[in-house]
């Protein structure tokens, strides 16, 4: 009973995110089922209770209401209320979060759970036991990526990626919390080779930055420069060992599909090029208030013949909410790197860094908000906060 007690909040929570993309009428049982969710949370955090807020969430509140006033809001409102409920997502959560988990060690189990649950999903489809109800724009004819539970293998790839880390993070510092160490070592093993499956690059680049963010000293010794370089000349030799023996890994890198290069990775350029172009020339409250999430798809599929965002989270800001958009998001990265500053003699502060700098490099090749990955951003900061609160009651016993 105790075990079934432990194991049926992961259960649901796959059930829910393995039938996520599924489409009922016009949008999915992802966005359908977020959004009681949504709800709950602004019940339980604004109405309920509404405390001071820290100034990383204050942030994160403006940029999300941000979607809700734009030049084409009455022609796009559906796609304004939809980013409006996904921006909100990461604030509610933390609020919620920091309120409802009563100790650093309870919130250590949930945050190791989920990033083992993570992992240990990928086992029926690696078996294939489950098929991916995935309908994925970047599938192959010669290969099939790994998208597991997922939406897609972009969120495959990013999920896995911040799952690995967190499990990395935790037997770096031998964890108290972690039984098992020989099976869990295996798993992270195992995340690797998903991270791999997954032939995303920006998943790839987020693994390099956080490793070494996470790995990397306070002070640099001769010795450990001299290791770094051994590892990264191992990893180097690796990649090109890959890069000459593998077919798949060589085409997904160089973005080769069915025998031909495309633009539709390396292309990013004129993704890029589309939405500042949509954005310069449009009316002085567009540019300030943006042309919403609609008009920015269709002018890059005019451009480009690829209905998608800017994969660029400054320019997909700049076309979909204007100036304010970008200003609104850069004070959000800047006052979620000083709320991790003032916490640097913190545990895990090592930790928060090396999630902050993997979710700016999402950001620049990427962009949008992933929920699974706004998950394991709520449970760190959180750890970080409670930390903070924690040293602060030693130091006035003292």
């Amino acid at each position: 009973m105790k075990l079934i007690k432990k194991l049926y909040p992961y259960i649901i929570l796959f059930i829910l995110t393995y039938l996520g993309a599924v489409k009922i009428g016009p949008i999915t049982f992802s966005q359908i089922w977020k959004i009681p969710l949504f709800v709950f949370l602004i019940w339980q955090v604004l109405i309920k209770r509404n405390d001071k807020k820290l100034g990383m969430i204050k942030w994160s509140y403006a940029r999300a209401t941000k979607n809700l006033v734009t030049a084409n809001f009455s022609v796009s409102y559906f796609y304004g209320v939809v980013d409006f409920i996904r921006y909100m997502m990461f604030p509610l959560m933390f609020e919620y979060a920091y309120r409802n988990i009563k100790s650093i060690r309870k919130l250590d189990k949930i945050l190791l759970g989920f990033a083992q649950f993570i992992i240990l999903s990928g086992i029926p489809f690696s078996l294939g036991i489950l098929k991916s109800k995935a309908d994925d724009a970047q599938s192959f004819i010669d290969f099939e990526s790994y998208i597991g539970m997922f939406q897609n293998t972009h969120g495959a790839s990013i999920t896995t990626t911040t799952a690995v880390l967190i499990l990395m993070a935790y037997l770096k510092v031998n964890s108290t919390i972690i039984k098992y160490k020989t099976l869990n070592y295996a798993l992270l093993i195992y995340g690797i080779s998903l991270i791999y499956l997954t032939f995303v690059r920006t998943g790839y680049l987020m693994f390099i930055v956080g490793v070494v963010f996470l790995f990397l000293p306070k002070k640099l010794s001769f010795k450990q420069v001299v290791s770094g370089l051994a590892v990264f000349l191992i990893l180097g030799v690796g990649f090109y060992v890959l890069l000459e023996t593998n077919e798949t890994f060589y085409n997904r890198i160089f973005d080769i599909r069915n025998g031909r290069q495309t633009a539709a990775g390396s292309g990013r350029f004129l993704f890029w090029m589309a939405a500042f172009e949509l954005w310069y020339n449009g009316s002085v409250f567009e540019m300030f208030f943006g042309h919403g999430f609609y008009a920015l798809i269709m002018h890059i599929y005019q451009k480009t013949g690829l209905p998608v965002f800017a994969h660029n989270e400054f320019f997909t800001q700049l076309g979909q909410n204007g100036l304010l958009g970008v200003i609104f998001f850069i004070g959000y990265l800047i006052s979620l790197f000083k709320f991790i500053w003032r916490r640097k003699i913190l545990p895990s502060y090592r930790l928060a860094m090396a999630i902050f700098f993997l979710y700016g490099s999402l950001m620049m090749t990427q962009g949008g908000m992933w929920f699974e990955l706004d998950i394991f951003m709520v449970l760190v900061f959180v750890k970080l906060e409670f930390e903070k609160v924690l040293r602060k009651r030693m130091l006035s016993y003292d």
